[in-house]
């Protein structure tokens, strides 16, 4: 069986490749897919080669919804016509997977797989659960700082991760501030998502600005960018006892490392996730459908699968600016 695929055949290279997935065997499921979704974060880093466990050529991904085509005589947890949530494939080719999102279709085992739906969702919510293991990484941070009614919360970096975060915060009563450097994407959010204060790390009146919206300094800081001086000026915004939620890509350890003094003298509690889990699936999804996370509204760029290398293009220079990136197969 054949499929086409995205392919990193070498660092900061993409291309679209024809593979040939293996034989469905009993305990397996054919999925065709429907829609993918960009990590704008761990696909860059992995394109880079910066990623743990990078390795060439490989197919990058982890976001992919599909319909169950076939399954084998093992296979009970699901159905044929099953929307379903999950990835896994191995090819013929010389090929890994990191984590092989990006293909038309799969062979794998049903265990890798999540259910979606029986019928096909609407669009708004296919999109909006396209991503919901990036979302799932900010529903993870916002249970383990333990966000509350009442609290302030300033996140720094006003990508994917930081906007569903500030949407899980204001869902629970909290009040989030987005800090940027980006100004194209500043302006994306003001009227995408005028509900979001969105302020310029690069704004001169900043510490007057943080200050007036947190008095007595933030409950909490996020980090989703690993840029070290910007967390060290922002945890002198934070309330003696608050929280640091570390929820960046740290791999850079030169230029990564924060100060620790600072966060030991206002005694605060540094938590950190890595992944999500289980329940992050469950409380994402349920958040999507209920409007709370409103996905839909990030996405700056949606393609068909042959035009999946613009996609790349976008992710690779940064330019047009570029948010949600879903591609249609």
């Amino acid at each position: 069986m054949k499929t086409t695929a995205v392919v990193f055949p070498e660092a900061n290279r993409f291309e679209l490749r024809e593979l040939t997935v293996k034989e469905p065997g009993p305990a397996d499921m054919v999925v065709r897919t429907i829609i993918s979704a960009i990590s704008p974060g761990t696909e860059r880093w992995c394109l880079r080669g910066l990623h743990l466990g990078s390795t060439f050529p490989c197919v990058p991904g982890y976001h992919r919804i599909g319909v169950v085509e076939a399954k084998g005589a093992e296979v009970t947890t699901f159905d044929v016509g099953d929307i379903v949530y999950g990835t896994g494939n191995t090819w013929a080719e010389d090929v890994t997977s990191m984590w092989g999102a990006h293909v038309g279709c799969s062979v794998s085992p049903a265990g890798g797989y999540n259910l979606v739906a029986k019928t096909m969702p609407e669009q708004d919510e296919l999109e909006g659960i396209s991503f919901a293991i990036l979302a799932g990484v900010s529903n993870r941070g916002v249970n383990a700082a333990n966000v509350q009614a009442g609290q302030t919360m300033l996140s720094i970096g006003a990508g994917i991760v930081g906007i569903c975060s500030a949407q899980l915060a204001i869902g629970r009563g909290a009040k989030p501030v987005l800090l940027d450097k980006d100004p194209e994407r500043m302006a994306f959010l003001a009227e995408a998502q005028p509900q979001l204060t969105v302020l310029s790390v690069d704004d001169p009146e900043l510490d007057a600005k943080l200050t007036e919206l947190a008095p007595g300094g933030f409950d909490i800081l996020q980090d989703t960018v690993g840029h070290a001086p910007t967390t060290d000026a922002m945890v002198k915004k934070v309330r003696n006892q608050g929280i640091l939620l570390l929820q960046a890509q740290y791999f850079d350890k030169e230029k990564c490392a924060i100060d620790l003094d600072q966060i030991k003298v206002r005694e605060l509690t540094v938590k950190t996730t890595c992944g999500t889990r289980q329940e992050d699936w469950e409380q994402t999804t349920a958040n999507v459908r209920a409007g709370i996370l409103q996905i839909p509204a990030l996405i700056t760029h949606r393609f068909t699968a042959d035009q999946a290398i613009q996609g790349y293009e976008l992710l690779h220079t940064g330019k047009p600016h570029n948010l949600g990136m879903v591609i249609r197969w």
